[in-house]
């Protein structure tokens, strides 16, 4: 990726933290603002970098290596975030299966499928052997719709586009009654054999959700006239003035909507996924047997 794009892409994340903000509901505000060190977790890996959303929405995280995830304070531990390509040792992996089950919330992507989700939960989901081309499909959100994890995150009026990396990974379906396919991708399905794109599924008393490709996108796509809008015209529809979206877009001129649309859905699902961890352990504390 060339370096004006890296630094387009970055802004982007940064403006759409400062959007999320504005967009939040006041006690969606305040529990975010609450999470406590070791609540949040991240993995580090090579290809994905869900770090930055984070830095950019300001949500507290702490970050770790794969060797010392068995070192985690799982007690404390809300969500675990396991980056591309998911390499965990042995010992990593059978703690963060024991906390999924004891009602921990796991997110992975990408590579993570074969590295993470097979291994420790078997004939759920796996890998079906293919990879993706680096290409733009379009989603169905039929069954993601009155999901509260993925609201606003694609557009109903129009057909919503999903970004693929080079050699990501397509999810096959095992266990059909456990598993919710969120989003599918009939694209996906006829180009590499696998329509799923985003899956969720209970183990225990936790849950896993994973994604096909990156959280952290790697590049973003004009589709039309509309998206080449400017950004703060995405940031006005969001219900922001017009000088609120001049000052979350002050340090990232030049920003298109597709640029900021991109990254504002994936900032938002971010915040969905802490917000729901948050409010599940609440509810239903961490089971100590």
């Amino acid at each position: 990726m060339a370096d004006e794009e890296k630094d387009r892409l970055r802004g982007a994340y940064r403006a759409a933290g400062r959007v999320l903000r504005r967009t939040l509901k006041p006690d969606e505000q305040a529990e975010l603002d609450q999470v406590a060190t070791g609540e949040v977790v991240i993995v580090t890996g090579e290809y994905d970098h869900i770090r930055r959303v984070f830095e950019a929405t300001q949500i507290p995280f702490t970050e770790v290596a794969p060797d010392d995830v068995h070192r985690l304070d799982f007690e404390r531990l809300e969500v675990l975030l396991i980056n591309c390509p998911g390499h965990l040792p042995s010992r990593g992996l059978e703690a963060t299966g024991t906390w999924v089950r004891r009602g921990g919330y796991l997110l992975t992507t990408d590579w993570a499928l074969k590295h993470v989700l097979e291994p420790l939960f078997p004939n759920t989901v796996r890998h079906n052997g293919r990879q993706t081309d680096d290409r733009v499909v379009r989603v169905e959100t039929e069954a993601a719709v009155e999901d509260p994890l993925l609201s606003g995150l694609l557009e109903a009026e129009r057909d919503p586009l999903w970004w693929l990396e080079s050699a990501s990974y397509p999810i096959e379906v095992l266990d059909q009654e456990k598993v919710k396919v969120l989003i599918r991708s009939a694209e996906v399905g006829r180009l590499w054999g696998a329509d799923p794109v985003v899956v969720t599924f209970e183990e225990g008393q936790g849950t896993v959700t994973h994604l096909l490709s990156h959280l952290y996108l790697q590049r973003s796509e004009v589709r039309d006239q509309a998206d080449a809008r400017p950004a703060a015209a995405y940031a006005v529809s969001l219900g922001l003035s017009d000088a609120q979206a001049e000052e979350a877009l002050r340090e990232a001129p030049g920003l298109n909507l597709s640029d900021l649309k991109s990254a504002y859905s994936t900032s938002r699902l971010l915040s969905k996924a802490v917000l729901a961890a948050k409010r599940k352990r609440a509810k239903d504390p961490l089971d100590r047997n």
